[in-house]
C-alpha cells in the first residue's frame, strides 16, 4: 500500500476519504496516510494524522488528493502548493461510476459514487463531481469545478473553470458556462452564463410569521 496525503481536514475530507477507500483499497493501492489542514477550516480528522499545510514540506512527487470544497481556496492550493511544489495529484473515480479513463485529461479529479459521464465527455484537472451526477455526451468541463450531488447537464455543454454548482443544479443541452461563478442549489440554466456572477432563483421560499389577526 502507498501512502496518500489529503489536503484538507474538515468534513469534506472525511467524505473524500471514503471515496479513496472505495476506489483504491480493494485493489491494494493507495490509502490515506495523513491530512493537511488549511487555514480557516474546522478540523474533523484524527489529530494524530493531521498537520498544517503551510508548515509541512512535501517533497515533489508526493501523491495527494485535494479535499477542500470552496473553488477559490482550491485554486490557491492548486497553484501554490500542488503545482508549485510539483506534487502528484491523483484522479479518484468511485468504482460504481461510469467513467472512461481517457475522459480525464487532467490530474486531480474526484468523482464520487453513481455518476455517469456520457460518450466523448472530457474533464480538465481538479474537478469534483459528487455522488449521483451526470454529464451529457460531448460535453466538456474545464478545471477546478465543484459539482454538488444531483448535478445534471445535457449534451454538448461547455463549462469553464472554478465554478461552484449547488445541490440539484441542471444545465440544458448546449449551454456555455463561463468561469468563477456560483450557482444556487436547484437552479436550471437555460441560457449561456457569463463569468464572474452569482446565479440565484428569483422564487426562493421564505417563511413569514402569521399574525394573530389574520388567523
Amino acid at each position: 500500500m502507498t501512502g496518500l496525503t489529503l489536503i484538507g481536514a474538515g468534513k469534506f475530507a472525511l467524505e473524500i476519504t471514503r471515496y479513496v477507500e472505495d476506489a483504491f483499497a480493494a485493489r491494494g493501492g493507495l490509502r490515506v496516510e495523513r491530512y493537511l489542514s488549511v487555514p480557516g477550516e474546522q478540523v474533523q480528522v484524527p489529530a494524530g494524522r493531521c498537520a498544517e499545510l503551510d508548515t509541512c514540506d512535501l517533497p515533489a512527487g508526493t501523491p495527494v488528493v485535494l479535499a477542500v470544497a470552496d473553488p477559490a481556496t482550491r485554486r490557491e492550493i492548486i497553484d501554490r502548493h500542488i503545482v508549485g511544489r510539483g506534487l502528484l495529484a491523483e484522479n479518484v473515480v468511485h468504482p460504481s461510476s461510469r467513467v472512461d479513463p481517457a475522459q480525464l485529461t487532467g490530474p486531480g479529479n474526484v468523482i464520487g459514487p453513481h455518476c455517469y459521464l456520457g460518450v466523448n465527455v472530457s474533464l480538465g484537472g481538479f474537478n469534483v463531481i459528487n455522488y449521483h451526477c451526470t454529464v451529457g455526451n460531448h460535453s466538456h468541463l474545464g478545471s477546478n469545478n465543484f459539482l454538488s450531488p444531483n448535478f445534471h447537464c445535457g449534451n454538448s455543454v461547455a463549462v469553464g473553470d472554478d465554478n461552484f454548482f449547488g445541490l440539484g443544479c441542471t444545465l440544458v443541452p448546449e449551454v456555455v458556462i463561463g468561469s468563477s461563478s456560483r450557482f444556487q442549489a436547484g437552479i436550471t440554466v437555460f441560457e449561456d452564463a457569463p463569468s464572474g456572477h452569482t446565479y440565484l432563483l428569483p422564487n426562493r421560499i421564505k417563511a413569514l410569521p402569521i399574525s394573530p389577526a389574520s388567523r
